[in-house]
């Protein structure tokens, strides 16, 4: 199976910085794949999400080198618009992306702008709504709905617009547990339902040990690892040199590995523990 998506030495440097704010990365993304982008602050994920939609390097000013593939775009040369077919960008405040009167209005906008027929259109809003649990609300202004509904109606936009790739920034940071948990199960569905491709950025690691097949550590401008969560979240040291807290689960299990217990592979989940403490009652 041919990558998806393919980062070859790509270094980019924001005008009037003296340094990148990423440089030398290389990963590729196998379709259907769910990444989770995690780093502290500054590491510079935001910037690495906006190379996905070619605002990097198209709209914002600094030099960039290296080559990207973008499910068959190059956003070096193809226009933003085309990459707009292929990638959804959903960012951490989902209000600086909802500007229409109306939701049906907001979901349609994009589908509008790609010149599908309108029949066409009705229909992917429609599905679009169902899918992100917003069906009944298409005549009630964006503003007016909760925090995690804007959230899920910003998915609903890009989502209408059927791309295979959805690249989502934060985007339950600022919602409550119950809100942010209603966006992630979104968020999952995509991937397992849709076969979307997902990476998603995140602080949040238990989202990461949950849903995530497989996790790249960004730190200091750099992809430092790449692999599954369990492979991820046993580097410990690695982890807090990158100010990186482990799920708690982890946390528990590298103290039980401290004491002699034996746990292999690593629980990263409450199931995978609950599994791996039932291994150490029996054996």
């Amino acid at each position: 199976m041919s990558a998806l998506v393919e980062f070859n030495n790509v270094t980019y440097t924001y005008a009037r910085s003296t340094k990148p704010a990423i440089e030398d990365i290389s990963f590729s993304i196998e379709p259907g794949e769910f990444v989770a982008l995690i780093g502290p602050s500054g590491a510079g994920k935001s910037t690495l999400c906006y190379c996905f939609n070619g605002s990097i390097p198209q709209l914002f000013n600094g030099s960039m080198s290296g080559n990207l593939n973008i499910a068959g775009c190059d956003p070096f040369e193809d226009d933003i618009p085309v990459l707009a077919q292929h990638v959804g960008l959903v960012v951490q405040n989902a209000r600086t992306q909802l500007f229409n009167v109306t939701v049906i209005q907001e979901v349609g906008f994009g589908c509008e702008n790609l010149g599908l027929p309108r029949p066409v259109i009705l229909e992917r809003v429609k599905q679009a709504l169902d899918f992100v649990g917003l069906s009944g609300l298409e005549e009630r202004e964006p503003t007016a709905l909760s925090g995690g509904q804007q959230q899920r109606l910003a998915i609903a936009c890009v989502l209408a617009m059927d791309p295979e790739i959805l690249v989502l920034d934060e985007p339950t940071s600022e919602l409550d547990p119950i809100g942010a948990e209603q966006v992630m199960d979104v968020i999952a569905r995509m991937n397992q339902e849709l076969g979307k491709t997902i990476l998603l950025v995140t602080h949040d690691m238990e989202f990461v040990t949950k849903y995530a097949s497989r996790v790249m550590l960004l730190n200091d401008r750099r992809l430092i690892m790449d692999g599954t969560p369990q492979e991820i979240f046993s580097k410990v040291e690695l982890l807090a040199q990158s100010r990186i807290r482990p799920p708690q689960v982890c946390e528990v299990a590298e103290g039980l590995r401290q004491l002699g217990y034996r746990l292999d592979p690593l629980p990263v989940t409450l199931d995978d523990m609950v599994q791996s403490l039932k291994v150490l009652r029996h054996g």
